[in-house]
């Protein structure tokens, strides 16, 4: 379940170059998902070519991410106004549910004369199955692989990191997402887009997320998280 009270507005002007920063949630109780299963990623078609682009994820089933040293419940936020996501989550659970292998989300960010529009694809990374979320430490190096499908392609997506502190722009972090390429702990910045304070080993994190920034204007999305590589 999703402590509802944790998810706060955290959208922060940064100038007509810039877009807004979507925080993530603090520790969420639960999660909107169910028991994690054991992963099992299904192919095409044997019989020939499938030229569809697969929307299967290779860490996430029915809505619990494991990945690497990361486990936890997944959910999609914005503000209200800001976005339209499908699934939307509440407090309890998300409609419609993540199940199988797909963790998605679909809409339209909302576009704004401060850029504060947003949707967002979280998970935790410190909770156990049906267990509280917890924090995992910034290692001292190395980094995070990313893989997703993103449909427009042209639409921008970051990677942002939550720390204990979901009130704070000191305590988030992130870093311009291109899919499957790493992204050094050390290239994360709190406001990214304009240049702000690394990330530092050590520092104790609890969920992580795929942000689709606002613009101007309105704009469709459809992002799928299929992969998540710690090194």
């Amino acid at each position: 379940m999703i402590n509802r009270l944790s998810v706060q507005r955290t959208a922060r002007l940064v100038g007509r170059r810039g877009v807004a920063a979507a925080a993530l949630v603090a520790a969420l109780s639960g999660g909107c998902s169910s028991s994690p299963s054991q992963l099992q990623i299904s192919g095409g078609d044997a019989g020939g070519a499938d030229t569809t682009p697969s929307r299967a994820s290779q860490v996430v089933m029915d809505g619990y991410l494991m990945a690497g040293p990361w486990m936890g419940g997944g959910f999609t936020a914005t503000d209200p106004g800001a976005a339209t996501i499908t699934p939307a989550c509440t407090a309890n659970s998300c409609t419609p549910a993540f199940t199988g292998n797909e963790f998605c989300m679909q809409g339209t960010v909302t576009g704004r004369p401060d850029y504060t529009g947003f949707a967002m694809l979280g998970w935790n990374v410190a909770q156990p199955a049906g267990g509280t979320a917890g924090t995992w430490a910034v290692p001292d190096s190395g980094g995070i692989t990313v893989t997703v499908l993103n449909n427009p392609r042209t639409v921008a997506l970051r990677v942002q990191l939550q720390g204990t502190d979901p009130h704070s722009s000191a305590d988030r972090w992130c870093a311009t997402l291109t899919s499957g390429k790493p992204i050094a702990w050390s290239d994360f910045q709190t406001t990214c887009w304009a240049g702000g304070t690394p990330l530092a080993p050590g520092t104790p994190i609890q969920q992580g997320s795929i942000i689709v920034p606002g613009t101007l204007t309105d704009f469709p999305f459809d992002v799928c998280l299929l992969d998540v590589q710690i090194q």
